[in-house]
């Protein structure tokens, strides 16, 4: 029997939409075996998150379990975080090719560390462990939550490609080189 990788920090409720959300199979999984959804990251994504939280301190991604089941339908609650992680096809948030629909991608928000600290410390050292998977991420004034990704492009595992919103970076070069 295979084994995924489930991370230490992190249940499989805080990495994915709630029920009335997901796929009809994946639901049915979720009332089920709800850890067997841990296979459907990427294991690269997990170990990131992990590595992450240890290094950063108390972290969320999704937060809906903390809410009524009235308020998960509600779009319009912005303090209710539920596609931070994995984002079903259908979903209406983000990208049309967003890593998320993929399994490769989360925002995470932290209590006591800023995306732009994260920033600094990539720049400063790339090739800590806590970055070794990170493919991209995302970054723009104010940003208050730190998207990565295991994405592909152009230079692969040579760089983390920084993806601005409209033209902002940040401050952050196009690439963040691995040396």
């Amino acid at each position: 029997m295979s084994h995924s990788f489930v991370p230490e920090h992190f249940f499989i409720h805080e990495l994915v939409p709630p029920p009335a959300f997901m796929p009809e199979n994946m639901r049915k999984v979720f009332y089920a075996t709800p850890k067997k959804l841990f296979r459907c990251f990427d294991p690269k994504v997990l170990l990131t998150v992990d590595l992450l939280r240890k290094r950063y301190g108390r972290c969320v991604v999704n937060n809906w379990t903390a809410f009524s089941e009235a308020d998960h339908n509600d779009l319009s609650q912005n303090h209710i975080f539920r596609f931070s992680g994995f984002r079903p096809w259908d979903c209406e948030e983000g990208a049309t090719l967003s890593e998320h629909r993929l399994f490769r991608a989360l925002d995470c928000k932290f209590a006591e560390t800023s995306p732009a600290e994260i920033w600094e410390d990539m720049q400063r050292d790339i090739n800590r462990k806590e970055f070794e998977h990170i493919q991209r991420i995302e970054a723009f004034d104010g940003m208050s939550w730190f998207h990565f990704d295991t994405g592909q492009h152009e230079w692969f595992g040579k760089a983390v490609r920084v993806i601005p919103y409209y033209g902002n970076r940040a401050g952050l070069p196009e690439y963040i080189k691995r040396g």
